[in-house]
């Protein structure tokens, strides 16, 4: 009984452990151009990590109000949103498309083959992220709802 303990004792630490830092990675940007994720640690400033697809609703919303967002953000630090696209083969051009249109404060990558939403275990989307300047995850959320930008930048905030 001792050894079942201590191992859900060690699976459980070993995932934490897991999800609190940020992976090594690779994702395209918007020039298909390779990008490690690890890219994104600058050791300055904390960063938003959100994962979205062109076909969800509440992802636009979410990307649409951090744009709304952004103007009353600057100025307290540098804000560095990373928006990650799933959309697969399928559905890329969309997202692409979506992007390119937008005047979102993001930098958009491409995770098509999802491997960074596995090594997440990303389930549903929007899910967002906030990592401190270190690379070592703060919080976490998934879905979206209407004023939780506010909630993003309190959060970005304490983790600077």
């Amino acid at each position: 009984m001792n050894r079942i303990i201590s191992f859900v004792i060690a699976a459980f630490a070993a995932l934490s452990l897991h999800a609190q830092s940020l992976p090594s990675v690779k994702v395209e940007d918007a020039a298909g151009k390779s990008v490690n994720t690890l890219s994104m640690i600058d050791g300055e400033t904390p960063f938003i990590l959100t994962f979205w697809a062109s076909w969800c609703r509440p992802c636009r919303m979410e990307l649409a109000a951090l744009e709304e967002a952004a103007p009353d953000w600057e100025g307290d630090f540098p804000l560095r949103i990373y928006a990650v696209s799933i959309d697969d083969s399928r559905s890329i051009a969309d997202a692409k498309a979506l992007a390119a249109t937008s005047d979102w404060p993001v930098t958009v990558l491409f995770d098509t083959k999802e491997r960074l939403a596995q090594a997440f275990g990303i389930s549903s989307i929007p899910q967002v992220f906030i990592f401190d300047k270190d690379g070592k995850q703060v919080y976490t959320h998934v879905g979206y709802t209407p004023g939780s930008e506010k909630t993003l930048l309190k959060k970005l905030l304490k983790a600077k």
